[in-house]
């Protein structure tokens, strides 16, 4: 087994602030620790207002796996906040860590 980097990518909806979205992640954060082989997680902006979601799991098995979860159960907390169709997700396996 090998780190798995998921990166997802959105927009949110129209009329939907990042503080909205910021406030929602505190339910996620929650969820997300809880998930065998969770890492690290990080929530980015970018300047156009895309989001990106990188979270670092123990294998590509962990991550498919909170994936199926997550659409249970997080999908109320998201869907009124988050563009549907601007998500996309992938998936790769890491090679090289470093910590600074």
């Amino acid at each position: 087994m090998s780190d798995t980097i998921e990166l997802v990518r959105f927009r949110l909806q129209q009329g939907k602030t990042s503080a909205d979205w910021l406030k929602a992640n505190e339910k996620i954060n929650v969820f997300m620790e809880a998930q065998p082989g969770f890492r690290f997680r990080s929530v980015s902006e970018t300047g156009d207002g895309e989001w990106w979601d990188l979270v670092y799991w123990e294998s590509l098995e962990a991550a498919e796996a909170a994936g199926e979860k997550f659409g249970a159960e997080m999908m109320p907390v998201c869907a009124p906040l988050v563009a549907t169709d601007s998500v996309t997700i992938s998936r790769s396996k890491a090679h090289v860590m470093q910590k600074g």
